[in-house]
């Protein structure tokens, strides 16, 4: 017996299977929507040239000086960044507080005629151990005599007593920590305990001493022992009303070191790195004992300023930024209000709304890289400009010159969204009738 189920199903045709499209064709179809997009875009911009070339050129102007901004603000960050490490400290000071009363019972047993012994804080390794620190590029200690009333300087020579003249002990390493160059390669000499001294110019003057090379028979007397002149410091500096013998001599002299002060000359950038760790370096089991001149550290200040900088400049840029993207919406209204019939007929014929907003979204997408790129290249030449007429050194960031299309692109989509909205938005019906 035939199954009535299967006589139905031989009358009843068959439903034609529909062909699934492949990704080939997709993509296809997407490449050939964005070519039209393309085209329209292309053509809509060339018929109203003068229309295009303004609002790309206010991106340009927009998006160049934002980056010109910033770019500017960071070459004058560099160069103030540059000016401060230059004019930074680089020597510390360390000194050793409240011995002065050690110093007081030990002139007075010196005065009575008593022998005392020499007590010495700082350690006589004192710039092997700060020369152990990477950024401490010298070092060395010093004793000011004069100022302790220890010293009397004469010369029998031309029947002077007691000339005003400063005593300062110092090691070899001193003068290159204060930047002194001698008039001789004998400033080793001072490292040792032998009656040697170098003189500053105001201090030969006053000795009658003339300032030459050969020092060969010039003598002065310290405290009525004689010591040889080695050399001179010439130059202004705070020896040059000075005479300068073996620091050994003047703690013997003084009896203690109390009064003794180290220098030491950093790297450049470093005063603030070594002030905290000098005490520890020189007297690591009695670090409280000595007291460091405090360095302020130049890199908040380079922070500071960069920073201030950078954002007055970015505000300036933003606000130029905004005035760019309301010029560029307006315009693009004006285009939408102009282009209506047009709109309505592309609305008659089949385009989607988002096709018809596409349009305008591609256009000013379009019109923003344009200007961007011109702004790039723009800020480019302005830098340059700017750090030629003050004499810096041009500093371009690469990030910020790409970043200039990509700017124009957003700026150009932010400016075109409503327009592209309300085009988008807009009734055949009405656009076709409309004038």
């Amino acid at each position: 017996m035939t199954n009535p189920l299967d006589i139905l199903d031989e009358d009843t045709p068959a439903k034609p299977k529909r062909k699934r499209r492949s990704r080939k064709h997709k993509r296809g179809n997407v490449f050939l929507r964005l070519r039209d997009l393309m085209r329209d875009v292309s053509v809509e911009l060339s018929s109203r040239m003068s229309r295009t070339v303004l609002m790309v050129s206010a991106v340009a102007f927009s998006t160049g000086a934002l980056l010109a901004s910033v770019g500017i603000s960071q070459n004058a960050a560099h160069q103030i960044d540059a000016d401060i490490a230059a004019s930074a400290t680089r020597q510390v000071l360390v000194t050793i507080p409240g011995q002065s009363e050690d110093s007081e019972e030990s002139a007075s047993e010196d005065e009575n005629g008593d022998e005392a012994d020499v007590k010495e804080l700082l350690p006589a390794d004192t710039e092997a151990r700060l020369a152990a620190i990477d950024t401490v590029q010298a070092s060395g200690r010093r004793l000011d005599l004069d100022l302790l009333g220890r010293s009397e300087v004469s010369r029998p020579v031309i029947g002077e007593d007691n000339i005003n003249v400063g005593v300062k002990g110092v090691v070899s390493g001193y003068l290159e920590a204060a930047e002194i160059t001698p008039t001789t390669d004998m400033a080793w000499m001072l490292d040792g305990e032998q009656n040697v001294a170098f003189l500053g110019e105001a201090a030969a003057e006053k000795l009658g001493i003339p300032v030459t090379g050969d020092t060969r028979g010039l003598s002065v007397n310290l405290n009525n022992v004689g010591y040889s002149i080695i050399g001179f410091l010439p130059g202004e500096h705070s020896f040059s009303d000075s005479l300068v013998i073996p620091y050994h001599n003047a703690v013997e002299v003084a009896g203690s070191d109390s009064e003794s002060q180290v220098l030491i000359l950093t790297k450049l950038g470093a005063g603030s790195q070594v002030s905290g760790v000098a005490r520890l370096a020189i007297l690591p089991a009695q670090p409280e004992k000595l007291a460091v001149s405090q360095v302020i550290a130049p890199n908040a200040i380079r922070e500071n300023v960069s920073d201030q900088l950078t954002t007055q400049a970015t505000w300036v840029g933003a606000f130029l930024i905004v005035l760019t993207i309301l010029l560029i919406t307006n315009s693009m209204i004006v285009s939408v209000t102009a282009r209506t019939t047009e709109i309505g007929v592309r609305r008659a014929l089949g385009a989607s709304r988002s096709s018809v907003g596409g349009v305008f979204l591609c256009e000013g997408g379009l019109i923003g890289a344009l200007g961007g790129l011109a702004g790039a290249a723009l800020a480019s030449v302005v830098i340059t400009v700017v750090a030629a007429i003050n004499d810096w050194s041009a500093y371009l960031n690469p990030g910020w010159i790409a970043l200039g299309p990509v700017l124009g692109m957003v700026v150009g989509l932010v400016a075109s969204a409503y327009p592209a909205m309300r085009a988008a938005t807009i009734q055949p019906a009405i656009a076709v009738r409309s004038d």
